[in-house]
């Protein structure tokens, strides 16, 4: 976890503002603050790093160069195989210039060129390249997201970059205005989608892409295509399964090299326990593991956390998130809320950040992405049933508005009336609406809000399962749970891995056959049978909870006074008169609009500070 920025012209340029882009990001690399200028008196560019040193500790500073001089690498991220990427170099003659990842990627640049370097690394970054010879800047984003990067264009030509959108804004010539599509797609979609920021003007670099900025021009290059998922069940079951426990341990092999120790996230479910245990059969000495008690029917699986770290062997460590800790959390990560994002996990994540921070450790790998690659949320048994249900929508509506409200987790009667709201839609459109917080009838939104959703959708092959899984990994996975993880992470100075983000295991397991992940009411079946042996029982045949945080009973209680004015702070997007009644049946127990109500808290929020008015 770093944080990187930069300025970069086809002419000589003003480098000032760099230092002060990279100062706003220090939380994410509280341990070296780096600036480095190019080109003389005349300065063409200029790569900023602030440095959380994981790897090569003692002679890691960035940008670092390849051994001619003539590339320049500032990297946020980790490039987890640099161990043997250093031992090809050295066996062609080429010894990096440092200890680091970074050092050990900017010598295969030069050695094989960008591509080659690009397909031979497992990792997640986000690098700005600088090729002093040829005098162009190549920003690169990770195959799956991991690591963000934002940039923009100045009225002079000039291309700045940063890894937080506050990089950007620290610039003093850059003032945008605020995107109102992307405010839409927000309430709707509770994050913004890649390309897209919230400010008109700047863009997110898409992932597993790369763009470069010369004097011809700006060139986009899609260097790592997502792949399809197969459909029905492709081989053999049981083999498949041997495979993905196969790539789970290289994978959480090369996750757990670092220079420093490393910690493991146990929220109790399917994905961080096969992590976690994987670890446990690979060390020598006991992993240390950290989790969250949550102070909320439905929500809480500490004791599956507690009980899976005895049963592993591991050193575990607990905090507590209460209703009394939700202002106060709030209100500190809204300080790190460069663009307004809603997943109401995000407080459970900031809680165990700080646990993590307060335990002495800046490293730890998580389950993130086991969903989305292995068929792990209920939507997509719900597109199955979508087409059939249409014709009875009048009257499952009926039956659903009758439904007894519950707000203990994700309740079976939220699941029923969000799927009679999404029939009768395209299956896209459909997902997003199952996965979302307004529906698009309640914003007046226009097509535009669909942009990038749709441009997905297009190559996400035919399988129904398929396809629905393809999009989590583009939007859902990309644009909300990883930024999610990212603020979180890096507001604390911790960096975040997650070994089901390898592209080793993307790719293995579209190739399975969605039918090999889901049948029947079970996801994530290839999963449970590679952990079959190592975890207990109970574990591998749970059914899906999620990492959450007890936003409804809470606004409906002890947070009730969260809602207070919320109608005026938000009435440039969301209708008063609506957002009003919302809360009234909310706090009443009329209806459960917990997801609406916590996208209009967090855009009021973003947009008027966390004790502002309207």
């Amino acid at each position: 976890m770093c944080a990187i920025a930069g300025l970069f012209g086809t002419r000589p340029i003003d480098p000032s503002p760099v230092a002060a882009m990279a100062r706003s990001m220090t939380h994410r690399g509280p341990d070296a603050h780096t600036v480095r200028r190019y080109g003389g008196k005349q300065p063409y560019a200029a790569l900023a790093v602030e440095r959380l040193a994981i790897v090569g500790l003692s002679n890691g500073s960035q940008p670092a160069a390849d051994p001619s001089g003539r590339f320049r690498v500032a990297l946020n991220g980790e490039i987890y195989n640099h161990a043997q990427l250093r031992t090809t170099l050295t066996g062609n003659g080429v010894v990096p210039t440092a200890d680091s990842d970074t050092a050990v990627i900017a010598a295969l640049i030069a050695l094989n060129g960008l591509e080659r370097a690009l397909e031979m690394a497992h990792g997640m970054f986000a690098m700005a390249i600088l090729d002093t010879q040829e005098r162009h800047l190549t920003l690169v984003r990770d195959r799956m997201g991991v690591k963000p990067l934002h940039w923009t264009q100045l009225p002079d030509g000039t291309v700045a970059f940063a890894s937080e959108l506050r990089g950007l804004l620290a610039h003093p010539t850059i003032q945008p205005s605020i995107d109102p599509v992307a405010i839409q797609q927000f309430l709707m979609f509770e994050y913004i989608p890649t390309p897209r920021t919230v400010w008109s003007g700047i863009h997110k670099l898409e992932p597993g892409t790369w763009k470069r900025f010369s004097a011809s021009g700006i060139d986009h290059h899609r260097w790592w295509t997502p792949p399809v998922f197969m459909p029905g069940r492709q081989g053999s079951f049981e083999r498949w399964a041997k495979s993905l426990h196969g790539v789970l341990q290289v994978a959480v092999g090369l996750r757990a090299s670092a220079d420093v120790p490393i910690g493991y996230l146990l929220s109790g479910g399917l994905d961080s326990a096969s992590v976690a245990a994987i670890a446990a059969s690979r060390s020598s000495e006991p992993i240390r593991t950290f989790s969250l008690a949550v102070e909320g029917e439905g929500f809480d699986e500490s004791d599956a956390a507690a009980q899976l770290a005895a049963h592993i062997g591991a050193v575990h460590q607990s905090a507590t998130l209460t209703a009394a800790d939700l202002e106060p959390t709030l209100d500190a990560l809204s300080l790190h809320m460069d663009e307004p994002l809603a997943d109401s996990s995000l407080v459970a994540t900031w809680k165990l950040m700080e646990l993590v921070q307060s335990a002495g450790l800046k490293c730890v790998q998580s389950g993130d992405g086991a969903d989305e690659s292995l068929g792990g949320y209920p939507t997509y048994l719900a597109h199955q049933l979508a087409r059939p249900a249409l014709p009875a929508r009048a009257l499952l509506r009926f039956a659903t508005d009758r439904l007894r409200v519950r707000t203990e987790g994700v309740t079976a009667d939220y699941m029923a009336r969000r799927f009679v709201d999404g029939l009768g839609h395209e299956w896209p459109q459909r997902h997003q609406i199952w996965m979302g917080a307004w529906l698009p009838i309640e914003l007046g939104a226009d097509d535009q809000l669909w942009t990038e959703c749709n441009a997905h959708a297009d190559g996400a092959g035919s399988d129904t399962i398929g396809r629905a899984m393809y999009l989590d990994q583009r939007l859902y996975l990309s644009d909300g749970v990883l930024v999610k993880v990212d603020r979180a992470a890096g507001a604390h100075g911790i960096e975040v891995r997650s070994p089901f983000l390898d592209h080793s295991v993307v790719e293995l397991a579209a190739q399975m056959g969605t039918g090999h992940h889901v049948r029947g009411k079970q996801g994530k079946r290839v999963l449970r049978r590679a952990m079959v042996g190592l975890l207990p029982n109970q574990t591998v045949t749970a059914a899906k909870k999620g990492f959450g945080t007890p936003i409804g009973p809470w606004l409906r209680g002890p947070a009730r006074h969260l809602l207070d004015g919320i109608e005026e702070r938000t009435q440039e997007w969301i209708d008063p008169n609506r957002l009003r009644q919302c809360v009234t049946e909310h706090t009443q127990g009329i209806a459960d609009h917990r997801r609406r109500l916590w996208t209009a808290i967090i855009l009021g929020r973003w947009r008027h500070g966390p004790h502002g008015s309207a």
